[in-house]
């Protein structure tokens, strides 16, 4: 969860903010570097930290905020996925939260 509001955060602070200032913003290359920095950050997420609440990205390790994940990123993404159009990935990471987490857990939260 807290990967997907960093790289939005810094997604809007070094490359929104400069370029939607100047003039001739060319608004379709600007969404394609918005959905290429996110699917970066995603496929890093999801290769090693899959399953898990997020990633710890300089150590490539993941954290589960409770004994149990939560699955805290991939619900955190979902819209994200929908409101980008990839309907496929969005598709697949609902199927897989769906089928992975359930509430029916002995936690504080």
């Amino acid at each position: 969860m807290q990967i997907t509001k960093s790289i939005a955060a810094l997604l809007i602070l070094t490359i929104v903010g400069p370029l939607v200032h100047s003039q001739g913003v060319d608004k379709p290359r600007l969404a394609r570097q918005v959905q290429t920095e996110f699917l970066h950050a995603w496929n890093g997420y999801k290769k090693y930290a899959w399953g898990h609440d997020d990633l710890k990205p300089l150590s490539k390790a993941y954290h589960d905020w409770y004994a149990q994940s939560l699955l805290m990123t991939p619900i955190d993404a979902l819209d994200t996925m929908i409101l980008m159009g990839m309907k496929d990935e969005a598709n697949s990471t609902r199927e897989y939260i769906d089928r992975n987490l359930s509430f029916d857990k002995d936690i504080e939260v």
